[in-house]
């Protein structure tokens, strides 16, 4: 029994009521409290959160932003249908092969995006590289770096044309899994390390 409430049973209900009610609000504050810090923690998490080791889905705008925010990293560009990517198993190879290195991959389909966008990047591109190799119209693995996106197709001067092949193992029931493709995969890949090893790029992932 509370102190001062002996002989006075209405009274020290009372404070009882009174006091409990204390606890429950002091109890609801801090669960609250608690939960906002657990949200913002959870969605601090999420926006810092790195790409993981092989394909990472990426939009035009946030290819944009990385470039002229001089960031460092892969990234597949490809222009092909969403049907023909799911049946040669283009991202499945690529992921595979990718995971093998231990590289970090974002990929883009163009075929939706922003044309003004990729226009504007094709010319960029052309402005201050060879001829060999053009990814935004080939397709393949480039490398951003310096506020400027390089082809290692180009760099060594070869070319495979990517998007044309899609359309090609899209029509016949062949994969990117295929033995001779996935030899070209993994030269690609090959090349891309070697670009970066030359020209001693600090990927910023």
């Amino acid at each position: 029994m509370l102190k001062g409430c002996m002989g006075d049973d209405g009274n020290c209900m009372r404070k009882r009521r009174l006091l409990t009610l204390i606890l429950l609000s002091v109890l609801l504050v801090l669960s609250a409290c608690g939960g906002t810090d657990s949200a913002a923690e959870d969605n601090s998490d999420e926006a810092t959160e790195s790409p993981k080791t092989g394909l990472n889905e990426i939009t035009l705008e946030d290819v944009m932003a990385k470039k002229d925010n001089s960031e460092a990293f892969y990234v597949l560009i490809y222009d092909a249908k969403k049907e023909y990517i799911k049946s040669t198993k283009l991202l499945e190879a690529y992921d595979e092969a990718f995971k093998k290195e231990d590289m970090t991959v974002f990929h883009l389909n163009i075929r939706d995006a922003n044309e003004q966008t990729v226009s504007r990047l094709d010319e960029e591109y052309e402005s201050h590289s060879g001829s060999s190799h053009n990814p935004f119209m080939y397709g393949e693995i480039a490398v951003v770096h310096e506020g400027k996106i390089s082809s290692p197709f180009d760099y060594y001067g070869e070319s495979w044309n990517l998007n044309r092949l899609i359309g090609e193992v899209g029509s016949e029931s062949d994969t990117f899994f295929d033995d001779n493709r996935n030899k070209t995969i993994k030269k690609s890949i090959q090349y891309s390390l070697d670009y970066t090893k030359d020209e001693e790029i600090e990927l910023t992932y």
